[in-house]
């Protein structure tokens, strides 16, 4: 089995367990299904990648790979209880679509549209899906034990920014905290954990090729979930123009307020 057709069949349940997201959704008509359960895909496609590399035998597995694969699962896992608005915030256009093509009936272009985020989720996961592949040696090495802090990193960044965001009053934007460092710490610690996935991923054999799956999570962050989230806060908040205007996005060791 090469390494395509490999990603294929990953792609072919990724994209089932969407597209039956999707249908529950319009059952229920209403969006909440899909958006709280949108990375379940991303876990059912990481347990049957694993599943399918020993029966077919592609390779042994190695500790990085588990590790990758639990630390993945677990922050999917927690998305089903965290990242509502985000979530909102970046499937706003897919639902929009979805609306629209089922009021057309235009069925076709629903589900071109859900491979295509389908393929999304895939590819911005990749480095874990490459491990699920070729995993490399079992032994780990000073770059997997970068990964391991670089995802735990993130991890911590999230919870704490999490738990200062359910103890903030929703009249009132946070400034306090980690947010006196940075805008988005949420983001940050995103971007830690899957670069710490990234750098396990390279432990793999022939795995570089997913790098591309960053560099694609990153510009959807920068270019279209910050810019979402922003105007969103400006919308809600008027004062937010003023301190957005002087803190850094994702990155500082600085205090600024």
């Amino acid at each position: 089995m090469s390494n395509f057709e490999f990603l294929l069949i990953l792609l072919f349940c990724n994209s089932i367990i969407l597209i039956g997201l999707v249908l529950r959704s319009i059952k229920k008509k209403s969006p909440r299904i899909i958006l709280k359960f949108f990375f379940l895909p991303v876990i059912v496609s990481c347990v049957f990648g694993l599943f399918i590399q020993e029966v077919f035998q592609v390779s042994e597995i190695s500790n990085r790979q588990i590790i990758a694969n639990f630390f993945l699962i677990i922050w999917c896992l927690k998305s089903f209880f965290s990242y509502k608005s985000i979530k909102s915030l970046l499937l706003e256009d897919f639902l929009a679509l979805i609306r629209q093509q089922i009021f057309e009936k235009n069925y076709l272009a629903l589900l071109t549209n859900i491979l295509k985020v389908s393929s999304i989720q895939i590819i911005c996961f990749s480095s874990v899906f490459s491990l699920n592949y070729l995993s490399g040696f079992s032994q780990f090495s000073f770059l997997d034990i970068i990964g391991i802090i670089l995802c735990l990193i993130g991890l911590f960044i999230d919870l704490i920014s999490d738990k200062e965001i359910k103890s903030t009053e929703r009249d009132k934007f946070l400034t306090k905290g980690l947010r006196s460092y940075v805008l988005h710490p949420n983001i940050t610690g995103i971007i830690f954990f899957l670069t710490g996935l990234q750098v396990l991923a390279f432990g793999g054999v022939g795995s570089e090729w997913s790098f591309i799956g960053l560099l694609i999570a990153t510009f959807i962050i920068y270019k279209i979930l910050i810019p979402k989230i922003e105007s969103n806060l400006l919308k809600k908040y008027p004062d937010y123009s003023s301190y957005i205007n002087k803190m850094p996005k994702i990155f500082s060791f600085k205090k600024i307020t």
